[in-house]
C-alpha cells in the first residue's frame, strides 16, 4: 500500500495508534497542538515544517517571507488552543546552493514574526540537505480555564470566523500566474496575505476567556477541510452557508477574472490562518464586541447540529454534502503549497 492511498490523516493515525501517553499530558495527538500540565499554566507544544518543493518555490517567492511564514503557522497553532506563543527551536536543513546571504535572510524573516509576537527563539540545528527546510517546534502557555479545543463543537452553536477568506488562495494564484492582470495595490494585498500571515494571538486569547466559545481551531488547511475537523472531533454535524462564506473582495475579483468560483477558494484555498470558533448564540453579542476590540471580527458563517458530516447550504436553501478537500500532504494529485 501506497501512503497517498491512505492519505495524510490516515498515515496520522495508522502511526500514532499505539503511542503512548505521559503523565501531565491533557490533550495529545489530535489538535493543534499538544497541552501539557505544569502546575497554574498549561503548556502548548506544537511543530511544523516547510519544505522546498512542497510548500514553497524559491522561484516565486523570497527565502525571508519562507523564513517568516515557518514560524507564523506554528504560532497560529498556539493561537487556535486560546495561547500565547513563548520560545521556539528551529532546525534548518540547507541545501548546496543557499548562501550566507540567503541564511541571513532566512533569519531575518524568523525574527521578524518572533519579534512581533514575542517569541523567543532559543535553540536549534542546522544541517545540510537537497532542498531548503525549515523545521520548527514552538511552546505556548495558557490559563487551564483558557484553553479551547477543536472537539468542544455542540449542537446549536454558531460557526463563526474571524476574518475574511480566500486571501492565501488568491495570492498563490498571482504568485504562480505572474502576467495575470490584477490592480498593483489588490495585487499586493493578496500575495502578502499568502507569504506573510498574521497569526490570531490576540483573537485566540480573547475566545480562550469567554465561557460561550465552545471548539476553536485555525484555518490552515481551508474552511471546508477544518469545519470537517471541528465536525468529526466533536461527534456533531455542521451547516455552512453558502451565501455566508466571507470571500476575501480583491479574491473574488481576481477568481471571477480567472473563470473561478471565489467560494471555491474561500472554502478550499487555505493557509488563511483565520480562527474558526464556535459559540453559543446568546454569546454572541459578547463575543462579537471582545474581538471588536483586537482587531477582529466574527463572522457567522453556519451551524451546528445534532449527527455528522459537514454540509453546504445553497442559497435556495437546499442542502449539499461538502467535501473536506483542503490541503493535504501525500495526495495522488497533490501540489505546491
Amino acid at each position: 500500500m501506497k501512503i497517498h492511498e491512505i492519505g495524510e490523516f490516515g498515515l496520522i493515525a495508522r502511526l500514532t495508534s499505539e503511542i503512548e501517553t505521559g503523565a501531565g499530558v491533557v490533550k495529545g495527538i489530535g489538535d493543534d497542538a499538544a497541552v501539557l500540565d505544569n502546575g497554574e499554566r498549561l503548556l502548548l507544544f506544537t511543530t511544523d515544517a516547510v519544505v522546498e518543493g512542497v510548500h514553497f518555490d524559491l522561484q516565486h517567492v523570497a527565502v525571508e517571507d519562507v523564513g517568516y511564514k515557518s514560524l507564523a503557522v506554528n504560532i497560529s497553532d498556539i493561537a487556535a488552543m486560546g495561547g500565547k506563543p513563548t520560545y521556539a527551536v528551529i532546525s534548518v536543513g540547507l541545501p548546496d546552493y543557499f548562501t550566507v546571504a540567503d541564511a541571513d535572510a532566512l533569519y531575518r524573516g524568523l525574527r521578524e514574526v518572533a519579534r512581533n509576537y514575542g517569541v523567543a527563539v532559543v535553540g536549534g540545528d542546522t544541517t545540510g540537505a537537497p532542498v531548503l527546510i525549515v523545521s520548527v517546534a514552538l511552546l505556548g502557555e495558557a490559563s487551564p480555564a483558557g484553553v479551547r479545543y477543536r472537539s468542544s463543537a455542540l449542537p446549536g452553536d454558531i460557526v463563526c470566523v474571524t476574518g475574511s477568506l480566500g486571501g492565501s488562495a488568491g495570492g498563490l494564484f498571482l504568485q504562480e500566474n505572474g502576467g495575470f492582470p490584477c490592480p498593483e495595490p489588490l495585487r499586493d494585498l493578496l500575495l502578502r496575505k499568502h507569504r506573510r500571515p498574521e497569526p490570531r494571538v490576540a483573537a485566540g486569547r480573547m475566545l480562550g476567556t469567554l465561557s460561550g466559545v465552545h471548539a476553536l481551531i485555525d484555518i490552515s488547511d481551508g474552511l471546508a477541510s477544518d469545519a470537517s475537523h471541528i465536525a468529526r472531533a466533536s461527534g456533531v454535524r455542521c451547516h455552512i452557508y453558502k451565501a455566508a462564506v466571507p470571500v476575501e473582495p480583491a479574491t473574488e475579483l481576481v477568481a471571477r477574472r480567472a473563470g473561478k468560483d471565489p467560494v471555491d477558494w474561500g472554502l478550499y484555498g487555505g493557509e488563511d490562518y483565520e480562527l474558526l470558533f464556535t459559540v453559543a448564540p446568546a454569546a454572541m453579542g459578547e463575543v462579537s464586541a471582545a474581538l471588536s476590540e483586537c482587531g477582529a471580527d466574527c463572522r457567522p458563517v453556519g451551524k451546528v447540529l445534532e449527527g455528522k458530516g459537514l454540509w453546504m447550504v445553497l442559497t435556495d436553501g437546499s442542502l449539499t454534502e461538502l467535501s473536506r478537500r483542503g490541503y493535504e500532504h501525500f495526495a495522488a494529485a497533490g501540489g505546491n503549497r
